[in-house]
């Protein structure tokens, strides 16, 4: 894991598990946690991050905005139409080709979609590998994906 991610992932803990009130405060935990950021790379971290800022009663505090499925599931439909080449089965995997330079898009769709059968996503530059436990929860998968998949598209199983 690199330096961002490790912070992107500390930040999200401290979000979730305690009240953050001011960019300052959280700034200060994560300098106890051994991170020293910029404020500008803060800012940039919380951003990326869906961190807004919530007002309950009197008090105001950090959480994190989740995106909501249907948008993901939107560009899931778009990716699906404008850039999907082949879908097919192999065992407990699934194999999505796509237009060049696409695949690793797929995957962090499929990511943060969090589909059940999926393991993980392995993806290059027009290849995305979709593991699943087994074969059936490969079928099962290949199905939901299926439904976002254009009314012309025809895939090899």
């Amino acid at each position: 894991m690199n330096k961002k991610e490790t912070r992107h992932q500390l930040i999200r803990s401290l979000i979730s598990e305690t009240t953050i009130h001011t960019q300052q405060e959280l700034q200060e935990r994560l300098q106890k946690n051994g991170i020293t950021i910029t404020q500008a790379t803060l800012s940039r971290d919380m951003k990326e991050l869906n961190l807004v800022k919530v007002t309950s009663g009197n008090d105001t505090h950090y959480e994190a905005l989740a995106i909501s499925q249907t948008r993901w599931e939107h560009r899931l439909r778009f990716y699906m139409e404008d850039a999907l080449v082949m879908l097919k089965i192999v065992q407990h995997q699934i194999i999505l080709k796509t237009l060049p330079g696409l695949a690793q898009s797929f995957g962090s769709i499929l990511d943060a979609m969090q589909i059940p059968e999926i393991v993980a996503t392995v993806c290059g530059d027009d290849t995305c590998l979709i593991v699943c436990e087994d074969n059936e929860q490969a079928k099962a998968c290949y199905e939901t994906l299926s439904h976002y998949t254009p009314p012309f598209f025809f895939s090899n199983k």
